[in-house]
């Protein structure tokens, strides 16, 4: 049986906290080892207790919450979802929740003495009291169908309570949490695995590429991953690169493979990550030039892992990876093509950091002369191109554009010119 946790007061909720953090844990698996049976899935556990401050905005709330709380505690079995759900009155919660954190809030409560300095050896006590109180209501709700091993449940629960201690407290969330990295990291390759199995239709167009390292400081491949990223996805598109699913590919920078795979969950089905491994203490120390290949590097190593797990067109992402090796951040991306009669347009631009701005070219070529001429007609944030190139029109004589006219548009291009005219005889002197 799943257990899970929940603490609840006066417009807030969460888990539980420090070193009682994973407790449920280690309840579920003593009581797996115990052999104990129940019809029921999981057991929601909520402990409500009485605020010690309130948010701001929200005075008054802590009113409404007592007249709930004083209806506690209730229990309900749902037998058809095989779930038990329990909120118990936890009035000795309150400091351990809020203390730390009254001194924040302007609008404070005081709590009965009975419950204060209750040390955090004591609070797991009464944590197992409370699961011993939610077993002895499941125990009377139970009918002829149910299944629920009471007496185990009270010998673990009475066995752990037995144990604890500050040390006992300490050593079960250091090895709570040792298992659960060790449990992350068994899943995520489980997940990896499936996938090269899976044979999925190739049916989304690629839309985005992005470049993550949470456990690594802000901006840390800046700004080479923004540009890059702005590449890779230019060149991708335009190859017409197809997923299963999926439409956004994400790549996952960590210093280990251990620490990559951890944060390689996607909680939807439109983004993917692919994984990709970095010495940044050695990374710090490379000078400008070396620290833009090894980010090209990185990307590579992700597309590659996607590529890998996910068959997708290899041949076409080496290509890709061909055509940028060549010029790097110089790489020239198209942006669109226009022609009639007498013109070609070619509009093309430079990923450049957000402080620079992408340099927007003009490369309009005479069709019965097949002159080329090139003109930069600004520069813009990559996020403002669409917005401020939203309707290009070519004749004979001039070039015609006007930027998005909706609120957003007004917003981003402040400062920008909202319509452009350039003459073709100009532009081709």
């Amino acid at each position: 049986m799943k257990i899970y946790l929940s603490q609840n007061t006066a417009g807030r909720y969460g888990g539980l906290e420090r070193n009682l953090y994973h407790l449920n844990r280690l309840i579920e698996g003593r009581l797996k080892t115990a052999g104990f049976k129940s019809s029921f899935d999981a057991l929601r556990l909520t402990l409500a207790y009485p605020p010690m401050y309130v948010l701001p905005g929200v005075l008054g709330i802590e009113k409404t919450f007592k007249t709930y709380y004083d209806k506690f505690p209730i229990s309900r079995l749902d037998r058809r979802n095989k779930n038990v759900d329990i909120t118990l009155q936890a009035p000795e919660f309150s400091e351990y929740f809020d203390k730390d954190k009254q001194k924040n809030y302007k609008h404070k409560f005081d709590i009965e003495h009975q419950y204060k300095n209750i040390s955090e050896t004591d609070i797991g006590r009464i944590l197992i009291d409370k699961f011993l109180i939610a077993g002895g209501m499941i125990a009377a709700k139970v009918k002829k169908d149910d299944v629920f091993d009471h007496q185990v449940f009270k010998d673990v629960l009475n066995g752990i309570r037995e144990e604890i201690n500050s040390g006992f407290l300490n050593s079960i969330n250091a090895e709570q949490q040792g298992q659960i990295q060790e449990d992350l990291i068994k899943k995520a390759l489980e997940l990896r695995e499936k996938r090269k199995h899976q044979e999925l239709p190739k049916d989304k167009l690629i839309r985005d590429l992005r470049v993550y390292y949470n456990a690594l400081p802000n901006k840390a491949f800046y700004p080479y991953d923004y540009q890059y990223s702005e590449i890779f996805l230019n060149l991708l598109t335009r190859n017409e690169l197809r997923c299963p699913k999926y439409h956004h590919l994400y790549i996952q920078v960590a210093k280990t493979m251990d620490d990559a795979l951890k944060a390689s969950f996607a909680i939807e089905d439109w983004y993917v990550y692919g994984l990709a491994v970095i010495d940044f203490d050695h990374y710090q120390q490379l000078p400008e030039k070396q620290k833009e290949r090894c980010v090209f590097d990185l990307i590579v190593a992700g597309l590659k892992d996607i590529a890998d797990l996910d068959q997708l067109d290899k041949t076409g992402i080496e290509n890709v990876i061909r055509k940028i090796e060549e010029k790097g951040l110089d790489t020239e991306l198209l942006f669109e093509e226009i022609e009639n009669n007498s013109h070609l347009l070619r509009i093309t631009y430079l990923s450049r950091s957000m402080e620079e701005g992408c340099p927007v070219f003009f490369n309009l070529t005479d069709k019965t002369t097949q002159q080329t001429k090139r003109t930069e007609i600004g520069r813009a944030e990559k996020d403002q191109l669409r917005m401020w190139l939203q309707k290009i029109s070519l004749t004979r004589k001039q070039i015609k554009i006007k930027s998005s006219s909706s609120v957003r548009g007004e917003v981003w291009l402040k400062g920008m010119p909202k319509a452009m005219e350039f003459e073709i005889e100009d532009l081709m002197k």
